[in-house]
């Protein structure tokens, strides 16, 4: 097995689209509460990502926000104790389902765990 087979096994990663300005802020200082607070744009409080290993939902908000793509990336094992329930059937496109992760505040300091790198636009 090569080492990016291998890599890919053991780790998941979610992808954000980062709203104008905010991009450099996740990158360093990770997913904070004022970040992400109970009126909009984010009512929920809830951070959204494409889901795993699928950064086709980012890149669309992308299109608007022009800030790159914040790429997650977390041990396998975690994802499942932690996100994997927060899976959610964001809509189909050509046929496959794509999905959303929606991460509550309580999980932000789990999340910020794991690298994060912000891919330019």
């Amino acid at each position: 097995m090569q080492s990016d087979q291998a890599s890919s096994i053991q780790f998941v990663t979610i992808y954000k689209a980062p709203q104008r300005g905010k991009g450099k802020k996740l990158l360093e200082k990770g997913f904070q509460l004022d970040d992400f607070p109970y009126n909009p744009p984010y009512f929920d409080g809830k951070c959204y990502f494409a889901g795993p290993n699928d950064k086709s939902i980012a890149e669309e908000f992308n299109q608007s926000y022009q800030e790159g793509i914040l790429e997650v990336t977390i041990d396998r094992e975690a994802y499942k104790q932690y996100f994997q329930s927060l899976e959610y059937c964001y809509d189909e496109q050509d046929g496959l389902r794509r999905v959303e992760v929606v991460i509550p505040q309580n999980l932000f300091p789990v999340l910020n765990q794991f690298s994060r790198v912000l891919k330019p636009r």
